[in-house]
């Protein structure tokens, strides 16, 4: 009996050394469709062998990577649960960025943000890319939209990528190719993408498509197209698939690659590969600057942050491309920047999930002016995927892809309408010591370039002035005058979206006395010059309004404006500078201001007056020196 337990404990043994070996063997078969990124092939193998009980940190990783890639963030949130709570030690930097994405596509917003914090703390990174805007804020939105889904989109496939095409609609699709076989893609298990053009009616909806005129469409992917300025050349996403050669990187996985081709009549022939892709990695979803001269891209190429990031190239004049370069941190992160588009305002629309979002892909916008990035929030924006965010800046229309109503595969596009921007600008003037108002003071509001663009007097009982209709997404300088007073100016910012912007202008009585030999650069801000410069910046134009109103209080004063370089450059020219920075000082006083010229004295100094120890060869930063770029303005007798 002894001998008989003995046999059956090593046959059990056995047969369980046999299934692990079975199941490491299924394992690796996963591995290889995975690294093939034929994601679908390799979650039935892995979600088999899980079903027989088999675990590791490996498997878990891979479905939640595999169903993370096909947007199914619900299945993903599973594995990667299971990852983090079974094998903690194992978990990746990029594995918490992932997870915490798929979290937030199932709005648990609390946990996302913890998984975040793991991963900043695993890869030593302080920047928070979550900080920018609250839940709520995202789902308010800054911009209102009305959207609706189009009448074109087709059952159970997917249609996404909108362009515009003249007057009509270019998007790709999956839907039926019209033949008898259909050729599945091994990612998400859909047929492959070629390019439809459909006509826009009044209302911005597309009802029926076509086949896109010519030879770009092929048995494999084509997507994300769009016309040059001159509508002659057509670029778009294609798989590596050149001069009918299929080709592949080291793994056999067959990359995504731009191309572009020539109008022929109603269609594109002549297909040709961009210069700059690569065999090793993917370079997909063009876009093109205002001018045509910048075409924008997609790519996981070699310096990329995170997992695809946004680059640029010129296009020159003879037909050439430039340097590839990266777009930067400003735009870029560890996740996915993906689908670019310039509006005719030079804005980029992109998106990403690589930043606070709603869930999944969010749409973003930059503004390459001012530096500032901002989601452009609910309706577009979901918990699920958005992207391919297309508008016609001057009519507030536009186009998107979501995969919000259907399976995580399925995409459909959506038309949307963009509300009028309508917003008031309100001053109040008040006293800077007692806060009481200055009713009757003058209110002006200029544009950034100082010309006039309303003006008129703070009106009891609260000192203000409106002014009903500011541009919406620009700058202005709102500046407050009375007599008895010294001016006070304020930069402000219209938001992009209807609002009601409040400033407050404090103004400073003036002073009673003031002794010879006093400096009136005391009493305002400093006036600065930019490097080797001598024109007077708008932050100077201000604070010199503020010495113009002293002299027209006192009409008595006489000054003497001093003007100062700092060391950089030969002492000869500096002095030279600083007396081309005290012409351009004293004339700007006299023409802008209305003060007689005999009242103004004044010379440059070039470097010889520094006020720190910022002399000839002596290391500086740009702020120490800038203290030496000077004017003054010192009172004579009167």
């Amino acid at each position: 009996m002894k001998q008989l337990l003995q046999v059956i404990l090593l046959l059990a043994i056995a047969f369980s050394f046999d299934s692990v070996y079975a199941q490491e063997r299924e394992i690796a078969k996963g591995n290889k469709k995975f690294d093939q990124y034929a994601f679908v092939d390799s979650q039935k193998i892995y979600l088999r062998v899980a079903e027989e009980g088999y675990e590791s940190a490996d498997l878990f990783s891979k479905l939640g990577d595999s169903f993370y890639y096909n947007a199914d963030y619900k299945e993903a949130v599973t594995w990667y649960t299971k990852l983090v709570e079974k094998y903690p030690e194992e978990v990746t930097p990029y594995q918490y960025f992932r997870y915490a994405q798929a979290l937030r596509a199932e709005e648990q917003y609390d946990k996302s943000t913890e998984m975040i914090a793991l991963y900043q703390e695993a890869v030593s990174s302080s920047d928070d890319l979550y900080s920018s805007q609250s839940i709520s804020e995202i789902e308010n939105g800054s911009a209102t939209f009305e959207i609706e889904k189009l009448k074109v989109n087709a059952a159970k496939f997917s249609d996404f990528a909108p362009s515009f095409y003249g007057g009509q609609l270019l998007f790709a699709s999956t839907r039926d190719t019209g033949t008898f076989t259909k050729r599945i893609h091994k990612w998400n298990d859909q047929p492959f993408l070629d390019l439809y053009v459909g006509d826009i009616d009044e209302n911005n909806q597309v009802a029926t498509a076509s086949k896109l005129p010519g030879s770009v469409n092929t048995e494999f992917h084509e997507s994300t197209a769009l016309l040059s300025t001159d509508e002659n050349t057509l670029y778009f996403t294609r798989n590596n698939f050149t001069n009918d050669t299929y080709k592949a990187d080291s793994n056999n996985t067959n990359r995504l690659k731009l191309y572009k081709a020539q109008r022929n009549g109603d269609g594109f022939n002549n297909v040709e590969e961009l210069p700059f892709n690569d065999n090793g990695f993917s370079t997909a979803h063009p876009a093109l600057s205002v001018d045509g001269k910048t075409l924008y891209f997609a790519s996981d190429r070699p310096g990329t942050y995170g997992e695809s990031d946004l680059w640029k190239v010129a296009l020159n004049e003879d037909g050439t491309f430039g340097e590839v370069e990266n777009l930067g941190d400003k735009i870029n992160t560890p996740g996915r920047e993906t689908f670019p588009f310039i509006s005719k305002e030079g804005k980029l629309y992109f998106s990403t999930d690589g930043r606070a979002g709603l869930g999944g892909l969010d749409v973003y916008v930059y503004d390459f002016e001012d530096e500032s990035l901002e989601n452009i929030g609910a309706p577009v924006n979901s918990v699920k995927d958005d992207f391919t965010f297309i508008i016609n800046s001057e009519t507030g229309r536009g186009f998107f892809a979501t995969n919000r109503a259907n399976n995580p595969l399925d995409d459909d596009i959506y038309t949307f309408i963009q509300s009028a921007c309508e917003s008031t600008l309100i001053v109040n003037v008040i006293d800077k010591n007692t806060k009481e108002p200055l009713n009757g003071a003058m209110v002006g509001v200029r544009d950034t370039e100082n010309n006039l663009v309303v003006s008129g007097t703070a009106e009891t009982p609260d000192a203000t002035f409106t002014y009903n209709d500011p541009e919406c997404d620009k700058e202005y300088f709102v500046r407050g005058e009375m007599e008895g007073y010294l001016t006070d100016e304020k930069l402000v910012k219209i938001p992009s979206s209807s609002s009601e912007v409040s400033v407050v202008l404090e103004l400073e009585p003036s002073i009673t006395q003031i002794p010879p030999d006093f400096d009136l650069g005391k009493l305002i801000n400093p006036i600065y010059f930019d490097f080797d410069k001598s024109y007077i910046r708008p932050d100077a134009a201000v604070e010199l309004a503020k010495v113009i109103e002293i002299l027209k209080e006192y009409p008595e004063l006489r000054i003497d404006v001093r003007s100062h370089t700092d060391s950089r450059g030969n002492d000869a020219y500096n002095l030279a500078l600083s007396e081309r920075r005290n012409k351009s000082t004293i004339d700007y006083i006299v023409e802008e201001g209305g003060i007689s010229r005999e009242r103004l004295t004044g010379r440059g100094y070039g470097e010889t007056q520094l006020l720190n120890e910022c002399s000839n060869g002596v290391q500086c930063t740009e702020e120490q020196h800038q203290l030496n770029r000077r004017s003054e303005f010192i009172v004579q007798d009167y």
